[in-house]
This record gives structure tokens, C-alpha cells and sequence, in this order.
């Protein structure tokens, strides 16, 4: 990414009514895919132990909360507001992960239905991504026009993006793991196991790192001027398209079995996360250093 000469001013920002309708959007979907994504695990919820389901449950809420952890002192330095972190989590793990669930079995069924892909497993690599980070992207522009953080510059989209990747990641997770336990009956602490292995250490730089690369991108377009305008859509558009392949290409090798790949884009994931954190650091820097944008504030839209 570039760090641009530029400067980065106060960011305009939706209030009033126009606020309230974008909270109560984020809030309401969220609530509603909670919802839905629990009446879709009906089957595997009804067949599954419960103590099994409760386990599974606690672990993985653990796990999110050890992540979220690691986004407290970023999401402080960022001044990402409480409002913003609620929304953020309700966007990604239940509102992403129910629409994206929809929309890549609609997709499978297209295939295997119009073509000879077979089941069309191929989909979950080459199509699945796309559509997961354009919903997740959805909640991150959301976000941005509200007063989520203080100054919602480059550091504070990474944070709202590392938000919305840590939910749905667990979500994701969760889900996963009842259905193995579905298709596993006599295995389910093999499959917890495995799963929190395989998806929760070996696979922890995955959707956190797409969402918060991509926040960042947006974070910055939004609040810098002096930048052409397609250089600043490049950006966004080359971040995307970028953590679009690192997702397919992870899916892939974990589809595929190919245990060292898939490590080795963890690891690329982690270098790609590091170097956008630091990027938005420097940008952020920049910003409180222009005097135009010293107290912070945003021009409101009503």
C-alpha cells in the first residue's frame, strides 16, 4: 500500500436519522442472522450431544474472546467507539456468516446443476471468497460513515475489519464443528480437536486478516484528501481483490490437503497484517499532524 504524501482530514460522518437507520440496519441484521443461523443448525443441533454442542460452544467463544483480546489495545489507539465494536461483531458473525451461507449454497447448487463440476466442491475456493468479503466489505463502508471511532481513519477500518473477520472466523468455526460432529457421531472430541487445530491455530491469519487489510484501505479512502480519486479506489479495489486470492488460495490448499501451503499462506497472512497494521499507523500519524484535522471531528451529513 501506498503511505501517499497526502494528508488525511476529517472524514464525513452520517448523523441524525441517517445514523439511526444505518445502527438500527447493522443491529437489526444482525439479530435476524443470529436468528436464522441457529434455525439452519436445527438438524445437527437436534442430533449432536448437547453437552457436546455447549462444549463446542465455550471453546470457541474462548477462543474469540483470546482474538478480541489482541484487538483491545488497536481498538483503544484507534478510539474505536463500543457502538462500532458491537456492530462490527453482530455484522460479521451472524449477519455475514447466514448470507454468505445462503448465497455459496446457492451457487454450489448452480454448478453441480449446470455444469459437471461434480459436487461442486471447487466453489467453496474459487467462488466462496468473493462473496464473503464483499458482504463483510458491505459492513465495513457501513461502519465507516457512522461515528464509529473518533476519527475513522486508516487504523481504526483495520480494527473494524479485524472485528468483523474475528466473529465471522468463530462463527465460521462453530459451525463447522457442529457439522463434523453431524457427520461423526462417535467422534465428537476428534472433531473438536481437529477443528481447533486445523481452523483455529494452523488457520487463525485467515478471515482477520482479509477483513482488517481491507478496512484499512477503506478507513484511509475515506478519510484522506489530496489523493486522486482512482488511486484511492485502486487502493481499495487492489487491497480487495488482494485478500480475495489469499482467501481463495488458503481454501484451496486446505481443500486440497496441502498442509505446507496452507501454513505457509498463514504465515503471509500474518506478514500482510503486520505490514498494514504499520502502514496505518504511519498514515494515522500523518492525519494528526495536519492541522486541519487536529480536533478530530468529522463533518456531519444529515
Amino acid at each position: 500500500m501506498s503511505s501517499g504524501s497526502a494528508t488525511a482530514t476529517a472524514a464525513p460522518a452520517i448523523r441524525g436519522s441517517g445514523a439511526i437507520a444505518i445502527v438500527a440496519t447493522l443491529a437489526i441484521a444482525g439479530l435476524w442472522g443470529a436468528r436464522q443461523l441457529w434455525d439452519d443448525l436445527s438438524l445437527p443441533l437436534g442430533v449432536v450431544s448437547n453437552v457436546w454442542v455447549l462444549i463446542s460452544l465455550v471453546v470457541w467463544a474462548v477462543y474469540g474472546l483470546c482474538l478480541l483480546l489482541l484487538v483491545r489495545r488497536p481498538a483503544r489507539k484507534a478510539h474505536v467507539l463500543p457502538l462500532g465494536i458491537a456492530l462490527a461483531l453482530l455484522w460479521g458473525g451472524f449477519t455475514v456468516s447466514h448470507i454468505a451461507g445462503i448465497a455459496n449454497g446457492a451457487v454450489q447448487t448452480m454448478a453441480i446443476n449446470s455444469s459437471d463440476s461434480g459436487d461442486g466442491a471447487w466453489t467453496t475456493w474459487a467462488i466462496a471468497p468473493g462473496i464473503e468479503e464483499t458482504i463483510k466489505t458491505l459492513g465495513i463502508v457501513l461502519l465507516a460513515l457512522l461515528p464509529a471511532a473518533r476519527r475513522f481513519g486508516a487504523g481504526a477500518g483495520l480494527v473494524i475489519g479485524a472485528l468483523v473477520g474475528v466473529s465471522f472466523q468463530v462463527v465460521e468455526n462453530f459451525v463447522y464443528t457442529l457439522q463434523g460432529m453431524f457427520d461423526a457421531p462417535d467422534q465428537y472430541g476428534a472433531v473438536l480437536v481437529q477443528m481447533l487445530y486445523v481452523r483455529g491455530v494452523v488457520g487463525i491469519f485467515s478471515h482477520v486478516v482479509f477483513s482488517a487489510v481491507i478496512g484499512a484501505a477503506v478507513g484511509w479512502f475515506i478519510s484522506t484528501r489530496g489523493e486522486p480519486v482512482g488511486r484511492r479506489i485502486g487502493l481499495v479495489i487492489g487491497a480487495f481483490l488482494a485478500m480475495v486470492g489469499l482467501h481463495m488460495s488458503s481454501n484451496w490448499a486446505s481443500l486440497s490437503h496441502q498442509s505446507l501451503m496452507y501454513i505457509a499462506l498463514m504465515v503471509v497472512g500474518l506478514v500482510v497484517l503486520l505490514a498494514a497494521a504499520r502502514w496505518a499507523k504511519a498514515v494515522d500519524a500523518r492525519a494528526s499532524q495536519d492541522p486541519s484535522s487536529a480536533t478530530g471531528r468529522r463533518p456531519t451529513v444529515n
